[in-house]
């Protein structure tokens, strides 16, 4: 006879269309959303189209609570979008919550969310009693990911900045890029969620896989243990990704609108043509090719796949060394090795800002590159 254990109930599994909870998919989305990545090209290209206050504040509200990036759900999940009297909340809902909230409770949602961070990496760090910043520093360093030590204590130090700084993200984001297209895909996303609907009758298991396509991942797996309520919500950018919210007792799934309904999403955006315009000041530019050593450095510089992938990061705008490091996921000497010879070939320009390196890519040197291989075409 098997062991004796303690029955748990059931998970009850339902949909949901949420908008406030759209926006903290499409946040971790655009923040991912660099060239080679594999996401939606809508991301990629609304990223590049930020402003660079706004990038900076995506990407550092996302940089500072480990690789599963908590801190944006925090505020989110407290205004408690899945109550029935928020089903159909809107973002000025949410804004209005968040605005009537004071700084320290920022600060608290912060630390939550580094805490839920330090106990996926096991460690016993808890967040110090005073306003000690040696402390402090000690206590956020470990799960810095792509944010400067230095900018998050600041936030954590003086919360009325942490409050500004995430509020003005969710509305511009929304106000200036998303609302149009999520406007252009509400009707997909009611479709799917209706379709999502019988399907989540079956029960977790076969919901997960036919609404997501995809096994269940373990860090996912292991979030189930502590989840009474699961809900699924569509999203029309998620593609063939896997996303989730885990905040006990709710476990909130996204899955693809565009699988469930087989409808084709057409880009005809704004951020687009922003993105053709920026390439097309080229097109038709006579450029000196280069020659000699200059060649040769750029192309030595050029051959090598990590390289490779911080020119594709830098495509998207400038970026400091850690948030490159963090992308990559690979030692910071190493990243520093790749842009000291991205330097040199003269690919990137760096430009000291506020004690940090900001990178860019150098947009003329690669041209010039690229005219000295169509010259040997020719």
């Amino acid at each position: 006879m098997g062991e004796l254990v303690v029955g748990r109930p059931a998970l009850q599994v339902k949909t949901a269309l949420s908008i406030p909870l759209d926006m903290v998919s499409i946040m971790s989305l655009l923040y991912r959303a660099v060239p080679g990545s594999g996401l939606d090209p809508w991301l990629v290209s609304t990223r590049r189209a930020l402003s660079r206050q706004l990038q900076e504040d995506l990407d550092l509200l996302h940089g500072f609570t480990g690789r599963l990036l908590y801190y944006m759900e925090e505020p989110v999940m407290a205004f408690e979008p899945l109550r029935d009297d928020h089903a159909h909340a809107s973002v000025d809902d949410l804004i209005g919550f968040l605005e009537a909230r004071e700084p320290i409770e920022f600060r608290e949602y912060a630390i939550r969310a580094i805490d839920r961070a330090h106990r996926d990496l096991g460690t016993e760090l808890a967040a110090p009693v005073d306003e000690n910043e040696a402390e402090w520093r000690r206590y956020v360093e470990p799960v810095l990911t792509t944010a400067d030590g230095t900018e998050v204590l600041d936030l954590l130090l003086r919360p009325e900045n942490l409050k500004m700084r995430t509020i003005r993200l969710i509305r511009t984001l929304w106000d200036d890029f998303y609302q149009d297209e999520y406007d252009a895909r509400e009707g997909m996303l009611k479709d799917a969620e209706k379709v999502a609907r019988s399907i989540a009758s079956r029960g977790f298991g076969l919901a997960f896989a036919d609404l997501t396509g995809n096994r269940l991942p373990a860090t996912l797996a292991a979030g189930l243990n502590t989840a009474s309520h699961v809900t699924f919500c569509p999203s029309a950018h998620l593609g063939d990704f896997v996303s989730y919210i885990t905040y006990p007792p709710e476990l909130v799934i996204f899955f693809s609108a565009q699988h469930l309904t087989g409808t084709v999403v057409e880009h005809d955006l704004v951020a687009e043509e922003i993105d053709n315009g920026h390439e097309d000041r080229y097109l038709g530019m006579d450029v000196d090719p280069l020659t000699g050593e200059d060649l040769l450095e750029s192309i030595r510089a050029m051959g090598d796949a990590n390289r490779l992938r911080i020119l594709d990061l830098l495509g998207t705008g400038e970026l400091y060394a850690q948030e490159i490091v963090g992308r990559l996921g690979i030692a910071q000497s190493a990243v520093s090795r790749h842009l000291s010879q991205l330097e040199r070939a003269g690919l990137v320009n760096v430009e000291p800002r506020r004690g940090m390196k900001y990178y860019a890519i150098s947009r003329d040197r690669l041209h010039m590159l690229a005219e000295s291989i169509l010259e040997r075409a020719r």
